[in-house]
């Protein structure tokens, strides 16, 4: 269902799937379920789930072998590639391919001689994987979900995973209990994961640049910023500070409707409790400026000296299951794997 990659060990009777449990020795799940989890046994064994080949009949669909499904659809293809040439065909790929069927799937089209292949990241998490991998080489999340036990803080943006991923809430719960971890949250809406949160900022959808970029005119301004962290490893950081130096607390609060006294309180919680974390899921990518937003948000943590570190970094929770394994291998129109 989501990308946490929780373990299920499934009991198995005469091949039929008759029951099952969590892997109590999993790092991810450690021995829990949600209800995405719990249910999965219906990928298997659920009713609608197509056992064989169907076709469309005069309306009616009806089951025919697997031979014949694969010549009707390979004759079909041929004869589309004959009269309009390769790029006539588009390629659906899937996130819930693993990495192998990504690798074939991939490998298939270029046979095919065309580029024409796309999968969910398009709408998911592309802008993530440009905008990471445009900031410091590659787009994937920096950090794993059980280092998330040692952040000394949590900042959240563009996600709800007490919903989407409740699984892995339990780790950023488990970092404020034990680390005693302020929880930000930042959401236009006031949501079950915001519930959690030490402090709740709520700010006008779509202005995730402005947001951070006010954040980072208190950490400049105080210069809570780590000055060697940024001299030994990061470069252009002086353009960003031209930049941020136009976003004063009025003209954030003008743009994203978050009052400056806020943003300094959250500026001032990071600074003091470095490491931290910093969260985001698709509230933050599905944007015409998703590749601004996932930029700023990995500014924010060289800024202030928090990627490369344990209990530090981006944990970007993915949508599918795959869908960092599907883009890693190319199942994109604009990637080679």
């Amino acid at each position: 269902h989501c990308s946490v990659g929780c373990t299920v060990i499934a009991e198995v009777q005469d091949g039929v799937w008759t029951g099952q449990e969590p892997g109590w020795d999993s790092p991810f799940n450690l021995g829990a379920h949600c209800a995405k989890g719990a249910s999965v046994r219906e990928h298997a064994h659920g009713e609608r789930r197509l056992k064989h080949p169907t076709k469309l009949v005069d309306g009616k669909w009806t089951k025919i072998s697997w031979d014949q499904a694969i010549n009707e659809i390979g004759d079909k293809m041929l004869e589309i590639y004959g009269n309009s040439g390769p790029d006539s065909v588009y390629w659906l790929g899937s996130a819930k391919h693993n990495n192998e069927q990504a690798y074939l799937f991939r490998k298939f089209y270029a046979f095919w001689g065309s580029n024409n292949g796309d999968h969910q990241a398009r709408i998911c998490h592309s802008t993530t994987v440009a905008g990471v991998a445009n900031t410091w080489g590659y787009g994937a999340m920096t950090n794993s979900y059980n280092d998330i036990h040692n952040s000394r803080a949590i900042f959240q943006i563009g996600g709800n995973p007490a919903e989407a991923h409740p699984v892995a809430m339990q780790h950023k719960l488990k970092a404020k209990e034990q680390n005693n971890a302020p929880f930000i949250v930042c959401d236009p809406r006031f949501t079950r994961t915001a519930a959690h949160a030490d402090e709740y900022v709520r700010f006008r959808p779509g202005t995730d640049v402005g947001l951070i970029w006010g954040i980072l005119w208190h950490v400049f301004e105080n210069k809570w910023e780590d000055k060697e962290f940024i001299r030994q490893r990061v470069w252009g950081l002086d353009q960003i500070k031209a930049e941020v130096a136009k976003w004063t607390p009025e003209e954030t609060e003008r743009v994203t409707g978050v009052p400056g006294s806020q943003l300094k309180r959250v500026a001032r919680t990071l600074a003091n409790n470095r490491p931290f974390t910093i969260i985001w899921c698709m509230g933050g990518t599905q944007h015409t400026n998703g590749n601004n937003n996932t930029r700023a948000y990995c500014i924010l943590g060289l800024a202030l000296g928090v990627i490369g570190t344990s209990g530090g970094g981006t944990n970007i929770f993915r949508g599918h299951d795959n869908v960092q394994g599907a883009t890693d291998l190319g199942v994109l129109c604009h990637t080679l794997p």
